[in-house]
């Protein structure tokens, strides 16, 4: 265990703000359906509650274990991710044609989840030790654009595109925060144009939501998910209808209690309780990279960058699918979405952060005095 930190109000009040909050829209958005499915309204609120309760005990617990102790377990952590992504076609539980979840007794496990930070430490240790050779093709580049490939093809091939994109491109954005060459990450994404384009083209899913959309852009179907999206975020006005009282999670919007919350948030509560969000995700960004440039340890800092880039992506895409900026893609905004798999990573993911930001902390207090004392 680490020394005690003095806790990044910073990291820490943001978060704790969005899942206090999404217990109220979760319930709002997911009350119909429950209904439907459990003939129970408040059914998936109490599960919720749950992850909501075990993810603040997370936060706190992984914050005050040492996150330099990941660099030994990174290996391991990242074949054992491995295995599991490769588990998913043999053992996976097939949900709505995709093939995505381990059944692990009671519990559905998303084994992406997991990855997508295990490839982030694995990587950000792979930097520390390649530090002296870091821009070598061979040496370097190549061995650790096999872990980014083979990890975002087994989640792409499960089909989950929209993941694999995000892991892939924080991944790279980490590889030259890193200080590999930026013309080896060129060659890459140039490389891998053609094969994007024939992996699209191969999975009617994909053409479908890239078809719907356009005909969404387009003035279409006033009933398209995503036109429903825009109707919630426009009828909220200024201050919103209030808890509760969303017209669309009456089933005219799908995933309102996952995917598209974005919009019964901005239907409930405005304009106002919209840009709460996104500067709550401001702060955990700019709160985030901070501690990235200022801690002295360099696995601190890739781990911190890689954990930030992760979290916010994960934010901007689901509101912009919420906002009709881009094609639906099925991912869930961080913790106010419906809770699973991808709050208890996500909550563990902040508690790390938290631990690098009081290592930092600890660091510059050190440093001042020894200044003092001069």
């Amino acid at each position: 265990m680490s020394q005690t930190y003095k806790k990044d109000i910073w990291i820490l009040i943001p978060v704790l703000i969005m899942l206090i909050f999404s217990v109220a829209v979760v319930y709002s958005a997911s009350s119909d359906y429950s209904i439907l499915r459990y003939k129970d309204p408040s059914q998936m609120l109490k599960s919720h509650i749950i992850k909501v309760l075990l993810a603040i005990g997370l936060i706190f617990l992984f914050s005050k274990i040492d996150y330099r102790y990941y660099r030994g377990f990174g290996k391991g952590l990242m074949i054992l991710s491995i295995i599991l992504l490769i588990s998913v076609f043999i053992f996976g539980t097939t949900v709505k044609g995709v093939n995505r979840w381990l059944d692990i007794g009671p519990l559905s496990f998303q084994p992406s989840d997991l990855a997508k930070y295990t490839l982030i430490i694995y990587l950000s240790n792979l930097l520390v030790k390649k530090k002296d050779y870091v821009q070598l093709l061979y040496r370097s580049y190549l061995p650790m654009l096999f872990y980014i490939l083979l990890v975002t093809a087994l989640i792409a091939a499960q089909p989950n595109f929209s993941t694999a994109i995000i892991i892939f491109g924080s991944s790279l954005l980490l590889l030259y925060v890193g200080n590999v060459k930026i013309k080896h990450i060129a060659f890459t994404i140039v490389g891998l144009i053609p094969v994007a384009i024939a992996y699209v083209y191969s999975k009617s899913y994909i053409l479908g939501r890239f078809a719907s959309y356009a005909e969404y852009a387009s003035g279409g179907d006033p009933k398209h998910q995503l036109s429903q999206a825009i109707i919630g975020i426009g009828s909220g006005g200024i201050l919103g209808l209030g808890s509760g009282n969303s017209i669309q999670k009456q089933y005219f919007l799908p995933e309102a209690y996952g995917d598209f919350i974005f919009s019964i948030v901005g239907e409930e509560y405005g304009f106002i309780g919209a840009v709460l969000i996104l500067f709550l995700f401001a702060v955990i960004l700019v709160r985030g990279y901070k501690v990235a440039k200022t801690v002295e340890d360099d696995f601190g800092k890739y781990l911190a960058f890689g954990i930030t880039t992760i979290l916010t992506s994960y934010a901007v895409v689901n509101i912009s699918v919420a906002c009709g900026i881009i094609p639906t893609t099925g991912v869930p905004i961080p913790f106010i979405s419906y809770g699973g798999t991808a709050l208890v990573f996500n909550s563990i993911a902040i508690g790390i952060l938290m631990n690098i930001s009081g290592f930092r902390d600890t660091q510059i207090r050190n440093q001042n005095e020894i200044k003092e004392s001069l």
